[in-house]
């Protein structure tokens, strides 16, 4: 007998992992609120504007953000391409702070902590104090970082690559690179690295290109043992610790677009978190892309005057929600946008990225996006002044993705299940005209006495830990350690996730 143990651990409706039966039940991606832009670009190593990657923690109370900036004179400035850094005390109101480590255009009162460089930061529960923040970056820059820094970045020989490098920092500003690289492929896009407790191991998710854009995993005991184990593969474009090869089979592969997306369709950005507040749950807040056709300029007809087509490399980009319980399996179960397009024209109406890194402020999770009015490739279209915004965006605790009922009605029963607390609670959100009810079964899928649907009282409107009851009490404690099942009768709700707890 099969039977699932939940302890006192919140369980999430990730995927139809709870539905051992169910009726009128759909899985239900729901996009945030999308709230005020928290940061502009405004500074000269910003003036082609704020772009696509950055990393929001908290660190010892205060917020701090690692974001990505180019400037307007991209190819030919010593730094194309920045890492800078801000502090908020509250997360709304940014502010860029000082650090002097290195001079632009003269100018040495600036935020840049990495020079030529983009990429994600995590702070390592496990590392000593020196090494606590790690950054997994690509070099993008025929530049040398200064020795005094203690981390040199750059290309070798003049040479434009795009390899993984790990560096490491004891504040999250001065940073010192390991060598060899990381992985030595082609790694565009932000790539994520993580320290899973689940596994007790380090996770990378990193652009792979096994079908077009994909993305790849790897996971290993000790990220500063360089460089990361991965298969060996006969082909491509290689030099002696070089390379321009796009990496594929030579890791696992975590997500790609398949039938269900559109034709020239892939995934730009990993973006993957775990989610520290319930049971075996992991986000992955990809961004699929959809490659407009490349038009011929020669052609006058009708069919020709789509301008769409005029630049090489360009599409729109959303961010979309994939979901997995183990980090290696994942699932899209509702394709709409978690991060849709602003309307044509306005700050976010082409591209849309998350970034890395969740806030929780009570029964809310902040998130931070970034929103680029052009498509990918239309670049050049947007040089007359600064693109690109980041974004605060409010969750609802645990709502990424529910389970939802008909407004007909809708029912399920759980897989047998035990659990070590003594009272059920329910986040879910009935409205005025939903409720849901909870009904107690035995191992042969038979109601138990007291906890019946037609002795459960109704849960209505909104809550995010609502008590489930039967004729009054809460208190399953007789039920602990038992295999049981759960059966849900449901009207007009979404229901996010289901805990017991010990009072």
């Amino acid at each position: 007998m099969n039977v699932i143990d939940v302890a006192e651990q919140k369980q999430l409706f990730l995927d139809d992992r709870w539905f051992d039966t169910h009726q009128g039940m759909t899985l239900c991606v729901n996009p945030p609120v999308k709230s005020e832009r928290v940061l502009l670009p405004e500074k000269p190593w910003e003036s082609y504007g704020i772009c696509c990657y950055h990393t929001v923690l908290e660190h010892e109370g205060v917020y701090k953000m690692w974001y990505d900036a180019i400037s307007l004179e991209a190819h030919e400035a010593p730094h194309e391409r920045v890492m800078c850094y801000a502090t908020s005390e509250d997360g709304i109101h940014w502010q860029r702070q000082n650090v002097n480590l290195f001079e632009w255009e003269g100018l040495r009162e600036n935020n840049i902590v990495m020079a030529g460089a983009n990429g994600s930061v995590m702070i390592d529960p496990l590392a000593p104090e020196d090494e606590r923040f790690k950054a997994l970056v690509i070099i993008k820059e025929n530049e040398v970082w200064p020795e005094s820094r203690g981390c040199v970045c750059g290309c070798y020989d003049g040479k434009y690559f795009m390899e993984l490098y790990l560096c490491t920092s004891p504040d999250g500003l001065h940073w010192r690179r390991r060598d060899p690289c990381a992985l030595p492929f082609f790694h565009d896009s932000q790539n994520v690295l993580f320290y899973d407790p689940r596994l007790k191991k380090y996770v990378t998710y990193v652009r792979t290109h096994r079908r077009d854009r994909t993305v790849g995993r790897l996971e290993f005991d000790d990220p500063l043992n360089l460089p990361w184990p991965f298969r060996e593969v006969t082909g491509g474009e290689r030099g002696p610790g070089r390379s321009r090869h796009a990496v594929g089979e030579e890791l696992d592969l975590a997500l790609a677009c398949d039938e269900s997306d559109p034709p020239e369709t892939d995934l730009y950005t990993p973006s993957v978190e775990r989610y520290p507040w319930a049971a075996e749950a992991y986000f992955s807040f990809t961004t699929p892309y959809r490659h407009y056709p490349v038009g011929d300029t020669s052609d006058t007809t009708l069919a020709g005057r789509d301008e769409r087509g005029r630049y090489s490399n360009d599409g729109p980009i959303e961010v979309q929600l994939a979901v997995s319980r183990d980090g290696i399996n994942w699932s899209r179960p509702d394709r709409r946008p978690y991060v849709p397009l602003g309307l044509a024209g306005s700050f976010d109406g082409g591209q849309t990225y998350m970034a890395l890194g969740m806030i929780r402020k009570g029964d809310e999770i902040w998130q931070y996006y970034t929103g680029l009015s052009h498509t990918h490739g239309a670049y050049e279209a947007d040089t007359h002044a600064p693109s690109g915004a980041i974004c605060r965006l409010v969750q609802r605790l645990d709502g990424f993705i529910s389970a939802d009922a008909a407004y007909a009605g809708g029912e399920f029963t759980t897989p047998l299940l035990k659990f070590t607390g003594d009272h059920l609670q329910l986040n879910v959100n009935c409205s005025a005209l939903g409720e849901v009810r909870v009904e107690v079964r035995d191992e042969n899928n038979g109601p138990i006495p007291g906890y019946t649907v037609q002795e459960s009282l109704s849960v209505d409107r909104n809550h995010i830990a609502a008590p489930v009851r039967w004729h009054g009490r809460d208190n399953v404690a007789d039920l602990t350690g038992r295999p049981v099942r759960l059966h849900f009768e449901l009207r007009a709700c979404k229901l996010y996730a289901f805990q017991f707890l010990r009072r």
